[in-house]
């Protein structure tokens, strides 16, 4: 699933080739994708409209209409958003996967492909109208998002796992497998640790590590991973899938330490650590 970093890579491309085009038609090839209006009603409300502020919350994207209104776009665990989508495109993605089509006036499109279908698409006027919008923590590249900040949320969740709570996207919103995996490696804290058992230390460096990774993956345009189908807008994989130290690296050497790389299950998912450098 996309997680902040790529979500953010693909904001800033959006911003850069389709902000203050005007739509020409929607074209809607999968209805369920549209959640909470009629397609016609959506097609309506957005055609003859242009995409002003592109911006995130999370992993959501949201583009600001002249009209006022706001089109939310969540990619699910597949979901792809190309533009300009052409002849080359069809050699890089499976255009039956194509559930929506922006058709701008200039004859260009913008196209949301999702092999697994569990994309989501809304036009809401208000955010917090959206259930999974509502309950949002802070957003960790947010500018008031800092170490007494994260100190203070912290506080309130002494009892849960590290991992568990990094993961909740109640507290902090945006990071998911991938990242907090690579977040809790380099700060050197095993995910089943407990929030009260970090010391003022092991907090600072958690915090400078959430900053530093997010930062240095939106630099590399995300992480596509061997079982990950994210593809930025151009339809190129993120390449900080390359620099990634922990995550899927299961019986390789530590980086830091030498030893070999193990992996637990957490509540599901899979979390690589080094037994050595992350003790519990």
């Amino acid at each position: 699933m996309p997680e902040l970093p790529e979500v953010e890579t693909i904001r800033r491309d959006l911003h850069r080739k389709v902000k203050d085009k005007e739509i020409k038609f929607v074209t809607v090839n999968t209805p369920k994708i549209v959640k909470e209006l009629p397609i016609s009603e959506f097609c309506t409300q957005i055609e003859g409209k242009v995409f002003k502020n592109i911006n995130r919350r999370g992993k959501y994207l949201v583009i600001e209409l002249d009209s006022g209104k706001k089109l939310v776009i969540h990619l699910g665990m597949t979901g792809l958003l190309i533009y300009p989508f052409n002849e080359d495109s069809k050699k890089i993605i499976n255009v039956k996967h194509n559930h929506l089509v922006f058709t701008f006036i200039d004859g260009t499109k913008l196209i949301f492909n999702d092999v697994r279908k569990f994309g989501k698409i809304y036009l809401v006027s208000n955010l917090d109208k959206i259930k999974g919008m509502a309950k949002l923590g802070l957003d960790p590249l947010d500018d008031c998002f800092k170490e007494e900040i994260l100190v203070q949320i912290l506080n309130k969740k002494k009892k849960s796992k590290i991992k568990s709570f990094l993961m909740n996207q109640e507290f902090i919103t945006g990071l998911g497998n991938i990242y907090v995996n690579e977040v809790l490696y380099r700060a050197n804290i095993h995910p089943l640790r407990k929030i009260s058992s970090l010391h003022k230390e092991e907090i600072g460096n958690l915090y400078q590590q959430i900053k530093l990774v997010l930062n240095k993956a939106i630099k590399s345009g995300g992480s596509t991973v061997a079982d990950e189908a994210y593809l930025n807008t151009d339809g190129e994989k993120g390449k900080f899938a390359e620099k990634l130290q922990v995550y899927a690296r299961k019986g390789e050497p530590c980086l830091k330490c030498g030893h070999s790389i193990d992996v637990v299950k957490i509540e599901g998912r899979s979390s690589f650590i080094c037994p050595q450098c992350q003790k519990l």
